[in-house]
Formats: C-alpha cells, structure tokens, sequence
C-alpha cells in the first residue's frame, strides 16, 4: 500500500453498502453505479491495500455473494464513523454580502445558500471538504479557519483524520498520511483551513 493512495469517498460508500447488502449488484444500484465499476473499485482498492476488501461467491439463488473481509470490514466501521463526526454548528445566518453564518467567538462560514436574515441554521462541512495549509495561500476557496491541531490519528486505509482547535471547538478534517509527513503535522502545529462556501451544507 502507499501512503498517496487512500480510499476514495466513493469507495468508502461501496463498502458500507456491501455491509448493509452482501450482493454486489445491490450494492451498486443503491450508490447509482454499474456493477463493473463496482467490482472494479473493489479490486482496486484490494490491490492499492496489499490485501483484498471483499471476497465473491458465485451462484445461488440471488446470484451470489460478496462478502467484506476483516480488512473491508473495518473500513467500513471507519466510513460510518467519519460521518458520525462531520463538523457540524449551529449559527445565526447573515444575509452580507457575502452570506454567512455567525457562529459566535468570532468564528463564522460563508455559505452558498440562503435563509431568513438572523435565523438558527445548522450547518456541516465534511472532514474531506477541507484542505490544509501550514501557512496562508490564495485560493478561491472563500473560508479560512486559523486553528491549531489537537490530535492526528492515521486510519488504515492510508488516510490520517486531524483535530484541530478553533475557538471553543473542534474541527475534523481527512488528509493522506503523505500529508500528515509533508506538512508536519503534529498537536501543537499551527495551520489554516480552507472551504469553499459550496462546501459548508445546510442539514436543518
């Protein structure tokens, strides 16, 4: 395996559905995918590891089954979890411009969509929706948080989720354990983060 190759977002989405539904064609219809690409994900992602994430057995009634390894099987544990710990505030919307949401502490994300002036809203931004920089970069990406990492726990499927401070909370975001290495990161290291606006979801 090679620290440059983790497992993509859809992969991720692949193997918690062959946990929910050990048939492969399911499984692909339930992410919109054709089973070929489904099986060729799969074999990808076992040979990127070094060992496979799900065995097939032919035949049968529902046309066979494909079944997660321990490896696929922990991977899967660990998609459900990142998910479970999306970054998620609740804030006071702004019209602007730009449109943003307040989320006190002098903390605030702007965001693409709209909502009543100084209304509650609850918005998310997934841990791979960030990007990390060690220093400040001109990007088009419209919010940069300036935090501090608390914590770095590398996964096994070669990516690392790292913690960051800011303000009185946290902030989660997937990077590649190459990046980790690259950037240094470490508890202690001052970094910024950015996201698009696009990037921060509504979920109220």
């Amino acid at each position: 395996m090679t620290e440059e190759a983790p497992v993509l977002p859809v992969d991720r989405r692949l193997l918690g559905a062959l946990a929910r539904t050990p048939n492969v064609v399911r499984a692909a219809r339930q992410l919109g995918i054709g089973r070929d690409r489904a099986v060729y994900r799969l074999r990808r992602l076992g040979r990127l590891l070094g060992r496979p994430v799900a065995t097939t057995r032919h035949g049968g009634p529902g046309g066979g089954t494909t079944t997660l390894t321990a490896l696929g099987r922990r991977l899967a544990r660990d998609a459900a979890g990142g998910r479970a710990r999306a970054n998620r505030w609740v804030g006071e919307y702004r019209r602007g411009p730009p449109p943003s949401v307040d989320l006190g502490e002098g903390r605030s994300l702007e965001v693409a969509f709209h909502a009543h002036e100084r209304h509650s809203v609850t918005v998310e931004v997934d841990p791979e929706a960030w990007v990390l920089a060690r220093h400040p970069v001109e990007l088009s990406a419209r919010n940069a948080v300036r935090a501090i990492v608390a914590a770095v726990r590398r996964r096994a499927d070669g990516t690392a989720v790292v913690a960051v401070r800011w303000g009185s909370g946290t902030v989660r975001a997937t990077v590649t354990v190459g990046s980790v290495r690259r950037l240094g990161l470490a508890p202690g290291r001052r970094v910024v983060l950015y996201a698009k606006a696009t990037a921060v979801r509504r979920v109220d």
